[in-house]
């Protein structure tokens, strides 16, 4: 369906003009975010003060953050003239995400400006987590922002039928920078790596692909290892248990099932089908049922996921989350695996590890997933559910997502009303 041009061009005004809103009453729904940017302010002065001293000593500091984002903003306060115009810039940098975004979904879908798929990057501007990290400086927006490049230069490589090597060392390049800003997401390479391979096969192009990963990480290589400056582990130190990794995963669905419910609702009465009566979702159901109720044992005060912190308050146990987790297991495992095409079904269970282990300590946040998930399941993931969406789009699926985003966002206000304690969200 198409929208006139003029209209599109109102819409994204007005959300530019709500995010300005939001920075001059410095705006923080999603919590902790103002918190965490004077808190920041620290080490990015020990950079300042000494700066070869502090780098090669960041291991010894309690910060979560990779030395690159201290480094980056001690840059951009170089440049700027106040904090309120450093972070302005940040603001308008983080711009560059929807419309990344919306770059990425025209090489995907091919779709002309006045098309109503145009407006899908608005669901964005209703993330309290990527609102919060444009008007306070977070690390967040700008990784976020090299690894949605890097997935356009990857769409760009597929929609080439010359497969040009060009776009694959700017995949490569710029998810080593999205990486270095923060680590956890050099565990992409994984998924594009497959990619590339069931696609080229053992070819020279490969050889190259591989090098040039190699090259682009022998910094954080020589960093990490030969310096022995190893930040990371201490963050994911802890005692690997089972009931870490079934907290880890039970979490992390209940999480991405959230963020499907738009995409799965227009399909429950048409071509959407559960087959929960297979053998093999029995089976499977039952060891996961017993794995919740016997080793599950998220004891965290904070993070966890919508689902999780709705059990608690609403029964004070994890009961409901049980079920709704056993839910997304079985609608997850019938959305991604339930493909004629070995192919796609390999690169679905790789992308959802890679989504799994995206937390690779014991905090499971929303914030990790939003808006991330959007990138990944309008432009990544195989299945007909997430690409008939946007490919046979209407003005009912377009209404359901966008008062999704919107009630999420509410839901955040009233959040921080009734509790402002400065910590993530869920």
């Amino acid at each position: 369906m198409n929208i006139n041009s003029r209209n599109i061009y109102i819409i994204y005004a007005l959300l530019y003009f709500s995010l300005l809103v939001g920075f001059y009453f410095n705006e923080d729904f999603a919590l902790g975010y103002i918190s965490d940017y004077y808190g920041n302010k620290q080490f990015v002065s020990l950079f300042e003060k000494d700066f070869v001293k502090t780098l090669l000593n960041f291991d010894k500091f309690t910060t979560s953050h990779s030395p690159i984002y201290y480094i980056f903003v001690l840059f951009l306060e170089k440049i700027s003239f106040n904090e309120t115009v450093l972070r302005l810039i940040n603001l308008h940098t983080s711009l560059l995400i929807p419309i990344f975004f919306y770059l990425c979904l025209k090489i995907k879908y091919k779709f002309q400006k006045k098309d109503l798929r145009t407006l899908i990057p608005c669901i964005i501007f209703f993330s309290p987590y990527f609102r919060s990290s444009s008007i306070w400086m977070g690390s967040e927006n700008i990784s976020l922002l090299f690894l949605i490049i890097s997935f356009y230069f990857f769409l760009k490589y597929e929609s080439n039928k010359e497969k040009n090597f060009s776009n694959i060392f700017l995949n490569v390049l710029f998810l080593a920078c999205a990486a270095y800003f923060r680590p956890v997401y050099a565990i992409f390479s994984i998924y594009f790596f497959l990619r590339f391979y069931l696609d080229l096969k053992l070819s020279t192009k490969l050889l190259y692909y591989i090098l040039t990963n190699i090259l682009l990480s022998l910094p954080a290589i020589y960093y990490v290892f030969i310096l022995d400056i190893n930040f990371i582990t201490r963050h994911v130190d802890q005692e690997i248990e089972l009931s870490r990794f079934v907290n880890q995963f039970s979490l992390t669905i209940s999480i991405i099932f959230f963020y499907s419910i738009p995409f799965l609702l227009p399909n429950i009465k048409n071509k959407f089908k559960l087959s929960f009566i297979k053998i093999e979702n029995i089976v499977l159901s039952i060891i996961f049922t017993y794995l919740l109720l016997f080793h599950f044992n998220y004891n965290v005060p904070y993070g966890g996921g919508i689902f999780y912190k709705f059990s608690l308050l609403a029964f004070d146990n994890n009961y409901l989350f049980y079920f709704f987790s056993l839910i997304a297991f079985n609608v997850l495992f019938a959305v991604l695996f339930f493909n004629n095409d070995i192919k796609d079904r390999i690169s679905n269970l790789t992308l959802l590890l890679v989504l799994i282990f995206l937390e690779p300590d014991r905090y499971i946040y929303h914030e990790t997933f939003d808006p991330l998930l959007y990138f990944v399941f309008f432009l990544l993931i195989k299945s007909e559910i997430y690409l008939n969406f946007i490919q046979k789009l209407t003005n009912k699926k377009f209404i359901l997502l966008i008062l999704f985003s919107i009630s999420f966002y509410i839901l955040s206000i009233f959040k921080m009303i009734y509790n402002p304690i400065e910590m993530p969200m869920y």
